[in-house]
């Protein structure tokens, strides 16, 4: 051990003279006890960079909270359309233009009797121009029991009620004041009988909460339809902007010279068009031919692009040819700064193609960079959505987002504000949450701004 600390302590001090004067022995260097170790205090654990960076993202209380409010919308938008009876599509006939929790006047009827019966099918709840039903056998289940009966006439403006043990049909015009002044009683069996068609009931009559549109349907149905389009095509353009982006800006940084030298003018003309005046062109130019090839082709890619529609895959067409610039700027970037890192070098004499460097090596080591960029791309892609429906180039009728219901409530907005008003706050906030989260998951990606 001596000899060790000898061969240890530089050849300018004498090893016996500091091994004399700081009294040192060979018990000093003997390992230490379970006692010793224990003793020891960890200061702070070893975390991995992503534990690190969601340590930091927790404690940015305004990130936290913006995160917390876009996941209420999410939970608004995907499951809220189930927990009401309206369909974002469908329109609803008496329902025209009725304010937030105003029901009209044959719902009012029917709500006048929801106390006094069990359960009842009303077609005046039924979507359509005049909804009814048709002469045949029906049925509906209620508390696990199963109600069938025959109309011999078509029904028409009516409710038929379950009473204990009593079907019935009352016309709207023998409702008064909650009364039932005459009812027809209706024979039924609890055997479901062959090609008998089901019903849904209802026991109560659910409020339009944020009222009805012109064509009456339901406005927060639409909305919550509107925010889930809007936010899916932000996360598919920002996908798209991603793979495109990552890919090329990462191919012009490996290679450099010539190659990166003309892919970085591509970049730079792209950046040198007027943006909106091509998005508009685009939109305008891209559409009729989509909705022609949807119409004409049988493939299997075009019927499933065109259940989207054709705005909304010009959309993603337009994102796919212009919005990736800055991506690919910000990848090559980064991917200039890594190339010259041993484990690329080493990668390279061990005879790995420029594909497998990039796809093992850079992208894995930019992830920070694309992570917040791609979260800061979904928002301005919500917007440039929304934008575009508000002009009419976006997505198509019937399907809603919030920036065409916002302009479909426009024409109305000094007589029903809330029209507008509703759809605006929620892109609103799904724009700002957004932005936030982005903020917050820069500052916790970026070890430069570590504390």
């Amino acid at each position: 051990m001596k000899q060790a600390f000898k061969e240890f302590i530089p050849f300018q001090v004498d090893p016996d003279k500091v091994w004399a004067d700081y009294d040192i022995n060979e018990s000093d260097f003997s390992p230490a006890t379970s006692e010793e170790k224990e003793s020891m205090v960890e200061l702070r654990k070893s975390v991995s960079y992503w534990r690190d960076a969601a340590r930091r993202f927790k404690k940015n209380t305004v990130s936290m909270v913006a995160l917390f409010v876009f996941l209420v919308i999410l939970f608004f938008a995907f499951a809220g359309p189930s927990f009401i009876p309206y369909d974002y599509a469908k329109q609803y006939r008496g329902s025209q233009k009725l304010g937030p929790m105003e029901y009209s006047k044959q719902e009012e009827m029917i709500r006048s009797i929801e106390d006094d019966v069990d359960c009842m099918y009303a077609t005046a709840l039924q979507p359509g121009s005049k909804p009814s039903l048709d002469p045949g056998d029906y049925y509906f289940k209620f508390k696990g029991k199963a109600y069938c009966f025959n109309l011999e006439k078509k029904l028409t403006d009516s409710v038929i009620a379950l009473k204990g043990s009593d079907l019935f049909t009352v016309m709207n015009n023998h409702i008064q004041n909650g009364d039932i002044k005459r009812s027809t009683p209706l024979d039924y069996t609890n055997e479901v009988k062959d090609g008998a068609k089901e019903i849904e009931v209802v026991t109560s009559v659910f409020p339009h909460v944020v009222g009805t549109d012109s064509q009456g349907r339901d406005i927060l149905a639409r909305t919550m339809y509107g925010s889930r389009v809007s936010i899916i095509i932000g996360i598919v353009a920002a996908l798209i902007v991603l793979i495109i982006g990552s890919i090329y800006g990462a191919v012009s940084g490996l290679c450099g010279g010539p190659v990166d030298f003309v892919m970085m003018r591509i970049v730079e003309l792209i950046y040198s068009i007027p943006e909106v005046l091509i998005v508009l062109l685009l939109q305008v130019v891209l559409k009729d031919p989509l909705q022609a090839w949807f119409d004409s082709s049988d493939s299997l890619l075009a019927n499933a692009l065109s259940t989207l529609g054709a705005g909304i895959v010009s959309i993603f067409i337009t994102f796919a040819v212009l919005y990736w610039v800055t991506m690919a700027r910000i990848v090559r970037g980064q991917v200039l700064m890594l190339k010259k890192q041993e484990f690329v070098t080493a990668a390279t004499a061990l005879g790995a193609s420029n594909g497998r460097i990039i796809r093992r090596h850079l992208l894995p080591n930019c992830v920070g960079q694309l992570v917040i960029t791609t979260c800061l791309q979904i928002p301005s892609a919500i917007f440039l959505e929304s934008f575009l429906s508000f002009l009419g180039l976006g997505v198509s009728a019937p399907m809603a987002s919030l920036g065409s219901l916002c302009s479909d409530a426009l024409g109305t907005i000094t007589i029903f504000p809330y029209r507008l008003l509703f759809p605006g706050i929620i892109l609103t906030i799904i724009v700002l949450s957004l932005n936030l989260v982005g903020d917050g998951l820069r500052d916790a990606l970026d070890p430069r701004l570590k504390k």
